[in-house]
């Protein structure tokens, strides 16, 4: 811990109260200088946003839909380790391939999401999805939700074979149907679960580069432009790691404060219940 976490992360912190140039190999101590930039920099509110929101809406997209196939697989006897290896491919994927995978979807020339939504008449003519500053966040989130599905769907139908068959049997006796059984058992049975899956899917998520570098880059005009692309523009595009040592030190902040608060709201519920 020593020398792998605690040693790199000092050194990024003095590397923020300094202006070091990876060019001429200048160090000077500037002292807050940066952080006072950092803080009149529009450009740090756009990513502020834009990590929030590629951090947070695609966690919420991929629950739902791994959650409803947990859910079905649930219910499956026989094949459900076949149809289980299946829905766990996307996951199995490195992002970097997902990356150009997606960019062969949204080709604006010939991919396939674009040939899709002309065939059913949504669309007259190709788009540049990734191109357009309305439409890339969403393609992104897109791509995430496609990644991140099966590791919500394993979390959750491992969470559901371990409820008791007696409590389930024992409602639908008393004459519960589904919903109520999903909302007094099932739901209360995964809340752990569930709480943990979607704070590492977020802290993941805030972390993400490797697919949004392939993808945008950061563009169209910083749209996608998340803490993790912005940290590598400015360290080894504009060469200033202590600019980049500065977000990367508020980067860590956020997710600390996102985390804690997590935390404490679900220690919250727990007392309550």
């Amino acid at each position: 811990l020593v020398f792998i976490f605690i040693y790199p992360l000092g050194r990024s912190i003095s590397y923020s109260f300094t202006d070091y140039n990876l060019i001429n190999r200048t160090k000077d101590f500037v002292g807050l200088s940066n952080y006072r930039q950092l803080f009149g920099d529009s450009v740090f509110y756009t990513a502020l946003i834009n990590t929030l929101a590629l951090g947070i809406s695609p966690v919420v997209g991929a629950f739902l839909i791994g959650f409803a196939q947990a859910l079905v697989l649930n219910e499956i006897k026989r094949g459900r380790g076949i149809l289980r290896g299946l829905a766990l491919l996307p996951w199995v994927v490195p992002q970097v391939v997902v990356a150009f995978l997606f960019q062969f979807i949204y080709n604006p020339s010939v991919g396939v999401f674009n040939v899709l939504l002309r065939d059913l008449g949504l669309i007259r003519q190709f788009q540049p999805w990734l191109a357009h500053p309305s439409t890339a966040p969403a393609a992104i989130v897109l791509a995430y939700i496609w990644n991140e599905t099966p590791f919500f769907m394993l979390m959750l139908l491992a969470g559901l074979q371990a409820i008791p068959l007696e409590i389930v049997e024992a409602s639908i006796v008393d004459g519960a149907n589904w919903r109520q059984r999903l909302r007094y058992i099932v739901l209360p049975s995964l809340r752990r679960i569930i709480a943990v899956s979607t704070i590492l899917m977020v802290i993941w998520n805030f972390n993400n580069f490797s697919i949004i570098w392939p993808l945008t880059e950061g563009g169209p005009v910083n749209w996608t432009l998340t803490f993790s692309v912005w940290v590598y523009r400015e360290a080894f595009q504009n060469f200033d790691l202590g600019y980049a040592a500065t977000i990367g030190v508020l980067w860590l902040l956020l997710l600390m404060l996102v985390t804690a608060i997590y935390i404490r709201a679900l220690g919250g519920r727990d007392s309550a219940a």
